[in-house]
């Protein structure tokens, strides 16, 4: 019998007694909103194997709906999902993410067999996100939220934006094999906009820094995030009638003000992630602003992004990478280099990536190249990051010569994303 339903398409498994569902598949499409090609007529095969995350894939009955969630932590050497007391079993972060995963595997390579967890898993963020249109985060085992960890208070932070990417990927997905429950996710997409006009009345305020003035109109202050919402935006814009050009425009001008440029530095072209700080737990400021340059055509934003790739990138993947950089008012830099993480090689790799693609230019692809192999042992430590046989990804790199070989939801999504966008951005 065809599974047509999150109810029929879950089973109980003998590992932890839980539900789960098991596949193949995965992947990123913020690159639709850029591309803009449509599916391809004969489905091509995804690089990625979707069976470790999916193996991570329980449910929870809340108000008689059915709801997909994906645990946050597995532990190495049997992989079996572990809770973390303070937490809960999955958050926003998470499942935001791998709905881009499954957009990515549904919409170019023909995995019609995940609609019903894609449906499960946007039923969970709904249930995440407050009548108001902040968010929470984390979600204990019983269906309940959240509310004290500080991580999981009710806002409009970090755990927003992996919302509304999640049901911006959603929409994608729904938004033709059925139209009714595409049209809540928009609804409740939209809740953000208030919230988000509310930051964006600052514009064009400038703040003062030890390093020059920044934009005053970033939500948080934090370029990183601001980040992840011009993302949302654009992949909302991109399969919506809605017009988000306004928006995309003043996140990309408030994200070029945060950009160091410094020539003869090392980090010359870097892109802040917060206040005078880079960090490898999320930077994807480069591809934002690709992102912005495609909605806006505004060139402005594509030579930002070669001015880092050519200058700060190249610098920093020749050393190996980094875990944290931090720049002085009087321009010393304090590099770290370990420990290292999916999310930071994967947020980097998709930025130079998308450059790549756009500028055709061999030392952009040469890079981009470099960034992928982290994954594949290219890295300081010299050790095979993602298994393509199970699906795993570890989840970091501690010293020059070990790693962390838990391998919990996060890390395996971002390597999967990795996988994919190299896969439908070309050679």
């Amino acid at each position: 019998m065809p599974l047509t339903d999150l109810n029929r398409s879950v089973m109980n498994t003998p590992a932890h007694g839980a539900i789960r569902w098991l596949g193949t598949g995965l992947a990123l499409l913020a690159l639709m909103a850029a591309c803009r090609r449509p599916a391809p007529s004969t489905p091509r095969q995804s690089p990625a194997n979707l069976a470790h995350i999916l193996s991570l894939v329980d449910s929870v009955e809340v108000d008689t709906q059915q709801l997909a969630f994906v645990h946050i932590y597995a532990e190495y050497p049997d992989y079996q999902p572990f809770v973390a007391a303070s937490e809960g079993v999955t958050c926003v972060d998470d499942v935001g993410r791998l709905l881009e995963v499954l957009e990515a595997e549904i919409l170019y390579f023909d995995r019609e067999d995940l609609l019903p967890v894609a449906r499960g898993l946007s039923r969970f963020l709904l249930h995440l996100q407050r009548a108001d249109g902040t968010w929470n985060n984390f979600m204990w085992a019983d269906g309940s939220i959240n509310t004290s960890h500080r991580n999981s208070r009710a806002g409009f932070g970090w755990w927003a934006a992996r919302g509304l990417r999640g049901l911006a990927a959603a929409y994608a997905i729904f938004q033709e094999r059925d139209p009714p429950w595409a049209d809540t996710l928009l609804a409740r997409f939209r809740l953000g906009e208030p919230h988000l006009a509310a930051i964006l009345a600052a514009y064009p305020q400038m703040v003062s820094t030890g390093l020059g003035p920044r934009a005053g109109w970033l939500p948080n202050q934090a370029p990183d995030q601001a980040s992840e919402f011009l993302l949302a935006l654009a992949k909302m814009q991109a399969h919506s009638d809605l017009d988000y050009s306004p928006q995309i425009r003043q996140l990309a001008d408030g994200l070029l003000t945060y950009q160091y440029r410094r020539p003869g530095s090392d980090v010359d072209g870097l892109f802040f992630c917060w206040e005078n700080l880079w960090h490898g737990w999320g930077n994807l400021q480069a591809l934002a602003l690709l992102e912005a340059f495609q909605v806006t055509s505004d060139s402005t934003y594509l030579a930002a992004v070669e001015y880092w790739a050519d200058n700060y990138l190249s610098w920093a993947v020749a050393q190996g990478s980094f875990w944290e950089i931090s720049v002085t008012a009087g321009d010393s830099i304090i590099a770290t280099e370990l420990p290292q993480i999916a999310y930071g090689a994967g947020s980097s790799y998709r930025g130079i990536k998308r450059l790549a693609t756009i500028t055709r230019r061999p030392e952009h692809a040469a890079l981009a190249g470099r960034l992928l192999g982290w994954f594949s042992g290219h890295n300081r430590a010299g050790i095979v990051m993602y298994d393509p046989a199970s699906g795993r990804c570890f989840d970091g790199i501690n010293d020059p010569t070990t790693v962390n070989r838990n391998s919990g939801a996060e890390s395996t999504i971002e390597a999967l994303l990795a996988l994919q966008f190299s896969a439908l951005n070309g050679p």
